[in-house]
């Protein structure tokens, strides 16, 4: 009987164990993914005000030429401005798909401390009931 929970606790050990790394992996892995994806967020903000800068000022230009400029230059100018507002609408779109997947990678490295919190919990209690069970075998060799 007693070999028997033994080896019961030694199984239950090492599910224990192998779960806790595969939940300190995945921990970490979705950390990685969230700073990957930060910090891919923070370059296509980046662009996007760099873009939109350069459509205020083609803009400005444009609508500072009069009269006797060619019309190659304002057309040129037009040409350039539809360009970075077809840019700067990508690099949005860009960034709005980066934040959806930001949230749903930050909701699952939330659920995943939250399950290695609740295996670290299970610890404590397996060492309760093994320091337990301890005490009552130590209590039937002294009364046997």
């Amino acid at each position: 009987m007693a070999i028997h929970f033994e080896s019961q606790v030694k199984t239950l050990n090492e599910a224990k164990s192998d779960f806790l790394k595969t939940a300190n992996k995945a921990t970490k892995a979705l950390g990685r993914e969230r700073d990957r994806l930060v910090a891919t967020l923070k370059k296509t903000n980046a662009r996007i005000k760099r873009t939109q800068s350069q459509l205020k000022n083609k803009t400005d230009r444009l609508a500072t030429i009069t009269k006797s400029t060619a019309e190659k230059t304002r057309k040129e100018l037009q040409t350039k401005v539809a360009e970075l507002k077809q840019a700067t609408s990508a690099a949005k779109d860009e960034a709005h798909i980066m934040r959806k997947e930001l949230g749903l990678v930050r909701r699952d490295l939330a659920d995943a401390r939250h399950h290695l919190s609740h295996a670290l919990h299970i610890d404590r209690a397996i060492v309760k009931i093994e320091k337990a069970m301890a005490k009552k075998k130590a209590a039937k060799t002294k009364s046997g």
